[in-house]
């Protein structure tokens, strides 16, 4: 996959990505081939490779570059108002993004967001900063997992909840409320 600056480059992958969005608001994901998504885009199957390699690549690139959530570097000295501040943004980040969401439910392709969503939470110096070794891999594991699935859940029971409700449920679920004596 490109990952350079030419600005040829990069517009092909933009056409290229944005043609897979536009043909899976129709289309199922398997029933999309390199030809459809090349025809789509508007570019060469040489362009194609070039950009990106698979269709995979593709949907990686756009949840990276256009739908990852990322937390953000608050300051806050109390952990629960960092943890409840987490719980908001994402749920901000629910609704948002619940378009490229139901597409990737609709297409059963919560898997790539996860992978994106994991890496991202990785990488971020500010996210969990003092959880090291394994105890970080599993966190991060731990909530990619659940993020993942209060999205799904959200998109599957019609986008119906407001982001009051699924703040608090993700405060509950997190803080382990629900598992009470």
């Amino acid at each position: 996959m490109y990952n350079g600056s030419n600005k040829a480059a990069l517009l092909s992958q933009k056409m290229i990505s944005d043609a897979l969005l536009r043909l899976l608001e129709s289309r199922a994901y398997s029933d999309i081939t390199i030809s459809d998504l090349c025809k789509e885009a508007q570019v060469s199957r040489q362009t194609f490779y070039s950009a990106f390699g698979t269709k995979e690549n593709v949907i990686t690139h756009e949840l990276k570059n256009n739908c990852s959530f990322v937390p953000q570097n608050v300051r806050k000295h109390c952990k629960s108002a960092v943890f409840r501040e987490f719980c908001s943004s994402y749920s901000n980040y629910i609704i948002d993004k619940s378009h490229i969401l139901g597409l990737l439910v609709r297409n059963d392709m919560m898997h790539f967001l996860y992978e994106v969503q994991y890496r991202s939470f990785m990488e971020c110096e500010h996210f969990f900063p003092d959880v090291t070794g394994d105890d970080r891999v599993y966190l991060i594991d731990f909530i990619t997992s659940g993020m993942n699935s209060i999205a799904k859940n959200y998109i599957m029971t019609g986008c119906t909840a407001d982001k009051a409700f699924l703040e608090k449920l993700m405060f509950r679920l997190y803080g382990g409320m629900y598992f009470t004596e």
